[in-house]
C-alpha cells in the first residue's frame, strides 16, 4: 500500500478558492525573496558594464545603453585578479584541508575511541560555538604574531583548522556507521588508522563534501582575519585586496571585479545545493 505525503494543506484544500489565494500569496512572497537575493548579483554585474559616470548617477539603472564589456577584462588586468584568485584559492583550499583533517580526526577519536569524559568534551565543544569569534580575535592574533606567522598562509590555516561545528557534525555521522564493520576489520588485523582511512572516510564522503563546501564558501569571503594576518599586498586574498585598493580605481571597475570575485563561491553554493540533501547533515 502506497504512502502519501501531506503538506500544510491537502490537495482538496489547495483546489478550493481559499487554497488558491494562499498559494498565490506564497508565490508572491517567494518571488519577492528571490528578487531580494538575486538583485545584488544582477546590480553588481550590470554596474560593471556602465561607464564611470553613469554608474554613480542617482536612481537604479540596471542595463546601460551601451554595455562596456571590456570593463571586465580591464578589471581583471588592473586588479591583477589572476594573482588574487590564486592567493584566495591557496588560503581557502589550505583552510578547508586543515579543517577537514583536524575535525575528522577529532570526531573519529570521540566516536570510535570513546574516551573518558566524552559527553563533557562534546559539551565543551558545543559551548565554544556560543562564544563570538571577535572575543578571541586579539589573543589569537598575538599568538600568531609571536609564532612569526604574520604574512604567512600558515597564519590563516592554523585558526581555520579548528571548527566546533564540523567536529560535532562528523561525530554524529561517524556514530551512524555500524560497529560490525569495525569489528570485522579488527578481526582482519586492521589498525585504527587503517579503519579510519578505509571505512570511516569513504562512508562519510558525502558529509565531508558538504562540510568542505561550507568551509570553502566561508573562507573565500573571509575578510577580517586575512586583513590582519596578510599585510603584504602580494599575499592578500581577493576580499582584502579589493577593499585596500578600492579608492584607486573607478567604481564601475570595482563592481566588475567584485562580481568576478563572487563567481567561485556562487558555483560552490550551487554545487552544495545539489549535494546537501544527500549529505546526511544532522546532529
Amino acid at each position: 500500500m502506497g504512502t502519501s505525503t501531506r503538506g500544510i494543506m491537502s490537495d482538496t484544500e489547495w483546489r478550493s478558492p481559499l487554497g488558491r489565494l494562499i498559494g498565490f500569496l506564497y508565490l508572491v512572497v517567494l518571488i519577492f525573496v528571490v528578487v531580494i537575493v538575486i538583485f545584488p548579483f544582477i546590480f553588481s554585474f550590470t554596474a560593471g558594464l556602465h561607464n564611470s559616470i553613469d554608474v554613480v548617477k542617482p536612481g537604479i539603472h540596471l542595463w546601460p545603453e551601451q554595455p562596456l564589456w571590456a570593463n571586465y577584462l580591464d578589471a581583471w588586468q588592473r586588479f591583477k585578479l589572476g594573482r588574487l584568485f590564486l592567493n584566495t584559492a591557496i588560503a581557502a583550499g589550505g583552510g578547508v584541508l586543515a579543517q577537514l583533517v583536524v575535525s575528522s580526526l577529532a570526531a573519529y577519536s570521540l566516536s570510535r575511541l570513546n574516551p573518558i569524559g566524552k559527553n563533557i568534551i562534546l559539551a565543551i565543544i558545543l559551548i565554544t560555538m556560543a562564544v563570538p569569534g571577535i572575543v578571541y580575535l586579539v589573543p589569537r592574533y598575538v599568538v600568531i604574531a609571536k609564532l612569526g606567522l604574520v604574512d604567512n598562509f600558515m597564519g590563516l590555516w592554523l585558526p581555520y583548522a579548528a571548527s566546533s561545528f564540523m567536529i560535532l557534525v562528523l561525530n554524529n555521522a561517524f556514530d551512524q556507521i555500524p560497529r560490525d564493520l569495525y569489528e570485522a576489520a579488527q578481526i582482519d588485523g586492521a589498525s585504527e588508522l587503517r579503519m579510519f582511512l578505509s571505512i570511516t572516510l569513504p562512508l562519510s564522503s558525502s558529509v565531508l563534501l558538504v562540510l568542505g563546501l561550507f568551509a570553502f564558501i566561508g573562507f573565500w569571503g573571509d575578510f577580517l582575519w586575512p586583513f590582519l594576518v596578510l599585510r603584504e599586498s602580494e599575499l592578500q586574498t581577493i576580499s582584502v585586496r579589493l577593499y585596500t585598493s578600492a579608492r584607486g580605481y573607478p567604481l564601475n571597475l570595482f563592481m566588475a571585479a567584485s562580481f568576478i570575485a563572487m563567481i567561485p563561491p556562487s558555483i560552490a553554493a550551487f554545487y552544495l545545493q545539489r549535494h546537501a540533501p544527500r549529505g546526511g547533515l544532522t546532529f
